[in-house]
């Protein structure tokens, strides 16, 4: 099984897998062919420690320093196979780096294959030079899902070195492959923690859902001309704007869609579960009071109750919540992709703060498919003053302005939602004491008793089933939130506005990113835990 076509080739909609190795390995090395030969093994050897995925294409990514050797040799092997990519992590800011390559073919050589690759990390400088190549060999390490090492088995001969980078992969459980560069064929491969097949059954699921076609046109065409009037209005060149546009596009309304999927599904399971619940009572409260004799009937709450843990337990199995949340997710991410890449500022990998560490791991599925989407976006030319104003007012009107909108009216239809099902509850709560005092009083014709009786316990039944809906879904800290949320993004606006230059304009649009992810991330932390429950 190889990896994919080419990602030229892929489905519009399609997010690829990929696959991250790392490498370390002597900087002096003879590129014997047999030596060329296990590494390419150890190539393939990577793509058979993932399981098939039927609806997604896998790439491998090269994560390298470029130094000598080693660094050059896999890097260059990976990059002959279809759709794999090349991401550098150099130790020291490029000019002062290329210094230690001694001859000009060397240096030559680095800078062909600097210029292929898809982003380019220089390391915070360490207190010397051996830190500094220490730091990049661990910092691989940590970002690569597999390492190869060509190392000859001898112990370093500085920090930062071949073994040391060997020992540090072994003491984290890195999946590890050393190929011994003086003994040929010798090849020890160490699984260590392995790697997170997961992760990458949850691309392939997502991958696999499936979308209603006319659907996923309408909405794509009806976004495509936004996003265009938006631009014309900004005066934004269309050349800069169309590739990257088509791109995100696809993947955003595809996400978007299956989020909403979702959290209708969700929400239906909810009130569902709610309303059956209230019906259980409904019946024992009619049975007791007016059909004693006829306990028979009781077997319809038992119907009831089981109906309510069948639908809870297909709910969990199926993920209807978890993918809701993920998907949403991917969409804001996806939507983020657009303005991001027009401005061409790199995007690092997706990292919540300390206190939002609940909203989701550095290691989730959904953090790899950004990436991935991140990876394969169209490369744009770079961008100068000439195209500044027009990019600036066109994030503004179509992203930002655009998501002030939203939390407006987000805001009012939270709150108007919080506050009627609050009122509904009052109501349930002052037509119960009326019951209650009407059955005690015995008001009214002897024969109401029951029926007053029954109302004095449906009636808090309702309330209960309404409250319970509304607490759930959070109305009222949904509508505070958005609240907040178009304020921030009001005085992000002005900021971005009033930007005078290109760099005050980045700054700005970083910060409004910021902003968004973490508005999600906080999200994503309250809803997580609004798991479908049996109400007891």
């Amino acid at each position: 099984m190889g990896w994919l076509q080419s990602p030229a080739h892929l489905p519009g909609q399609n997010i690829t897998s990929r696959v991250v190795i790392g490498v370390t390995g002597h900087r002096e090395l003879d590129a014997q062919p047999w030596l060329v030969e296990q590494v390419r093994a150890a190539i393939d050897g990577v793509r058979q420690m993932v399981p098939p995925l039927p609806g997604t294409p896998l790439a491998p990514i090269i994560l390298s320093s470029l130094a000598e050797g080693a660094d050059r040799l896999v890097a260059r092997e990976v990059l002959q196979f279809p759709g794999a990519m090349l991401e550098a992590v150099l130790p020291f800011e490029k000019d002062d780096y290329i210094q230690d390559f001694k001859t000009d073919e060397s240096k030559n050589e680095f800078e062909k294959l600097l210029s292929q690759a898809r982003s380019v990390r220089a390391l915070p400088p360490g207190a010397d030079r051996d830190e500094a190549y220490e730091q990049a060999g661990r910092h691989i390490v940590d970002q690569c899902d597999v390492l190869i090492a060509l190392w000859n088995g001898s112990p370093a001969a500085g920090r930062g070195g071949t073994q040391e980078i060997v020992q540090y992969a072994r003491d984290t459980e890195c999946p590890l492959i050393w190929i011994n560069t003086e003994e040929p064929g010798q090849v020890t491969t160490d699984l260590g923690r392995g790697l997170n097949l997961r992760l990458f059954q949850d691309i392939d699921r997502y991958n696999s859902e499936q979308v209603n076609a006319s659907k996923f046109e309408k909405q794509l065409k009806g976004m495509r001309e936004f996003f265009e009037g938006a631009a014309e209005n900004a005066r934004l060149p269309s050349e800069r704007l169309q590739a990257t546009l088509e791109y995100t596009l696809r993947h955003y309304v595809r996400a978007d869609i299956l989020a909403l999927r979702y959290q209708h599904l969700y929400y239906r399971l909810e009130s569902l579960v709610y309303t059956l619940a209230l019906a259980a009572v409904v019946i024992v409260a009619f049975q007791v009071l007016f059909v004693p004799e006829k306990p028979i009937i009781l077997t319809s709450e038992i119907v009831l109750m089981l109906a309510v843990l069948a639908i809870v337990g297909i709910s969990r199995r199926r993920g209807w919540h978890s993918k809701w949340i993920d998907y949403r997710f991917l969409a804001e991410r996806f939507r983020s992709v657009l303005f991001m890449a027009l401005a061409d500022i790199d995007v690092s990998a997706l990292r919540p703060p300390r206190h939002l560490s609940l909203a989701y791991s550095p290691q989730h599925w959904i953090v790899a498919a950004f990436l991935s989407v991140w990876s394969y976006r169209p490369r744009l030319a770079g961008t100068d003053s000439s195209i500044f104003e027009g990019l600036k007012y066109f994030t503004c009107e179509a992203w930002v302005e655009d998501q002030i909108r939203y939390h407006h009216s987000t805001r009012k239809r939270h709150y108007r939602r919080h506050y009627r099902m609050s009122a509904a509850s009052y109501v349930m709560f002052g037509l119960t004491i009326c019951a209650a005092l009407l059955h005690i009083f015995n008001a009214g014709p002897h024969s109401l008793d029951n029926l007053y009786a029954f109302l004095a316990i449906v009636f808090p039944a309702i309330a209960a089933s309404i409250t319970a809906i509304r607490t759930h879904r959070d109305y009222l800290r949904n509508s505070m939130r958005s609240t907040e949320m178009a304020r921030h993004l009001e005085e992000l606006k002005g900021k971005m506005i009033g930007a005078r230059d290109y760099n005050s304009f980045l700054e700005t649009l970083k910060e409004a990113e910021e902003t968004m992810l973490h508005e999600n991330e906080d999200w994503r932390v309250v809803v997580r835990f609004h798991i479908p429950e049996v109400p007891v």
